[in-house]
């Protein structure tokens, strides 16, 4: 039935959640409010399939707002949810960076270390800029499907972004990678005074997100920004052509380059979230 899969995928996940929950190496705090909310939310996406697909999701604009979005609204928020099952199977100060940090030694030495120590400020603020246009990737495509009434290809976009998150929200506590504006510190290659970069308010944003918001430490790996990208820059082909498609591969690429840049992704964090972003968009 139309709209249907993203509340199957959405039910998936949370009950994947309650699983890790109550697999855990130890009970979080917020057990109980955690265990509530995803029952809950469950309980949302049930009445969905039920109540609110077939003939009166075709015949209701407001039905189809509810039943084509929520899941996307689910799993944007999810990644803030996912730190409740970030440490389940692992303790909050282990990680598995001491590997990509020798499979990649040499790349981040230049572009990771060598490349912001020297860099002006004008550039990382542009890098970042890269970095930040990964907000609008969804957005952009979503928005103009769900505008012009295009519920399939809306549908289609949607699945693959948040199975994108889904993955990657489940891998998390599975194999925690820090990234490497902790792992070169803990490699003695960068000191913790040198862990934020310099910039000017772009920046500024992007450290307070990454060092005093919701940025997990522990979810590096895969990379959810390079799966969103992927699926934002192969739609962007198919909508628009080289005239969308052009534009979109600059951003991804420049993005992507920002991830190392910034030291927030290895390389295998980009490369696995690009395979996942591509398997993602096949399915």
């Amino acid at each position: 039935m139309a709209g249907t899969f993203g509340s199957w995928l959405a039910i998936a996940y949370l009950i994947g959640h309650l699983g890790m929950l109550l697999a855990a190496r130890e009970r979080n705090p917020e057990f109980r409010f955690v265990f509530r909310v995803d029952l809950l939310l469950i309980s949302w996406f049930v009445a969905v399939l039920v109540f609110f697909s077939g003939t009166q999701f075709a015949n209701s604009r407001g039905l189809q707002f509810l039943v084509l979005w929520s899941p996307l609204v689910l799993f944007w928020w999810g990644y803030i949810w996912a730190g409740k099952t970030l440490h389940t199977f692992h303790a909050p100060d282990f990680g598995r960076d001491s590997i990509l940090l020798r499979l990649e030694r040499r790349l981040l030495d230049s572009i990771s270390l060598r490349w912001p120590q020297r860099a002006p400020k004008a550039l990382t603020e542009l890098f970042h800029f890269f970095y930040a246009s990964y907000y609008a990737y969804t957005p952009i495509l979503v928005v103009y499907l769900y505008a012009n009434n295009r519920l399939l290809e809306f549908e289609a976009v949607a699945m693959a972004v948040n199975l994108g998150y889904a993955v990657s929200y489940t891998i998390f506590p599975l194999v925690p990678v820090w990234g490497p504006r902790w792992g070169l510190i803990l490699e003695g290659k960068l000191k913790a005074s040198e862990q934020k970069l310099s910039g000017y308010w772009l920046t500024r944003a992007i450290n307070s997100i990454m060092y005093d918001g919701v940025a997990h430490k522990g979810g590096a790996f895969p990379s959810a920004h390079a799966a969103t990208a992927v699926v934002f820059l192969l739609w962007s082909w198919r909508l628009w052509g080289s005239a969308g498609g052009v534009p979109a591969g600059v951003l991804v690429i420049g993005m992507c380059v920002a991830s190392l840049y910034g030291r927030y992704h290895y390389l295998s964090d980009i490369a696995c979230g690009v395979l996942l972003g591509l398997g993602s968009t096949w399915l």
